[in-house]
């Protein structure tokens, strides 16, 4: 006979149901271990027939973002909404960010390939993810992730919209390199704004050097093709003066402020600079979206 208190510890431990908690403790002659190792190997069956199936939603999970200038950022699909939203997830979300933060032996940025030695709780994540996947009923895939840390820069972050503290699906990241890091520390709510534009606008560059030469290119022939009646003389004048405000919406120093259009990012930063004594300029930025 099972005691319901085994069933129920077995249930509360690994997420399963009753039916094959009752199962698992009978063909392991009520030895919990055992039965919670049944299980699992029971739910790498499931879990493989489920590896084949789209993942379109997720998460981006942030990790010790509160430090500014040290933290890791990790992109996490699964195939529903609700699932993204469910504490399971984003539990594991968060989890795996802190692993992937405090280990110092990997690369700085790369996808799940990069994991394979990683642990969670003394255990490997493979076996993580895919209790995750037996329980939840989903696939679950890590899709990449990035550390960031900087000894002459600050980062200014940006969940949008978020399902708690750490997780969003959109997030941006800023990276400002400055003279005085503990000066600059304290105005990154002045600050914030810039990652807040990313992620609203979504530029396609910090500014023109950065942008693919080839899309200015495109730009111009599409402009060109538009001025086909135009006098040759004036075609000159007038491409430019449209890919100066193709430049200007697309880069984010370019953009009007979303805060105050009088302002662009540019002149906004350059402001707080002049303000506070400070140098600040930006070096790179990071969108991330499911």
């Amino acid at each position: 006979m099972i005691s319901m208190e085994l069933i129920k510890k077995l249930r509360d431990s690994t997420g399963s149901g009753i039916v094959d908690c009752k199962k698992a403790l009978s063909e392991n002659n009520n030895d919990v271990d055992a039965a919670v190792k049944w299980l699992r190997e029971k739910g790498i069956l499931k879990a493989q027939k489920k590896q084949d199936r789209e993942t379109n939603e997720g998460v981006v999970s942030f990790y010790n973002n509160s430090s500014n200038t040290k933290f890791t950022v990790c992109k996490i699909k699964c195939e529903t909404d609700f699932v993204a939203k469910n504490n399971d997830f984003l539990d594991f979300a968060q989890t795996l960010s802190k692993a992937i933060h405090e280990k110092d032996d990997i690369n700085d940025h790369g996808t799940d390939q990069e994991l394979a030695s990683l642990t969670i709780n003394d255990k490997p994540m493979n076996d993580c993810l895919t209790d995750l996947i037996s329980k939840i009923g989903e696939n679950i895939q890590i899709v990449s992730y990035k550390k960031y840390s900087s000894e002459t820069s600050i980062f200014i972050t940006y969940l949008h919209n978020k399902y708690n503290s750490n997780c969003s699906k959109i997030g941006s990241v800023v990276e400002i390199s400055t003279d005085n890091v503990d000066s600059a520390l304290k105005l990154i709510d002045e600050l914030k704004v810039i990652a807040m534009q990313v992620s609203a606008m979504k530029p396609m560059g910090i500014d023109e050097n950065s942008i693919n030469s080839k899309i200015i290119k495109d730009e111009k022939d599409i402009i060109l093709k538009q001025l086909d009646k135009v006098p040759d003389d004036k075609k000159d004048q007038i491409i430019q003066g449209k890919l100066n405000k193709f430049l200007k919406e697309n880069t984010l120093l370019g953009q009007a402020l979303i805060t105050d259009p009088k302002k662009s990012v540019s002149s906004f930063l350059s402001e707080i600079s002049k303000n506070n004594n400070i140098s600040l300029n930006i070096t790179s930025m990071d969108l991330y979206t499911i």
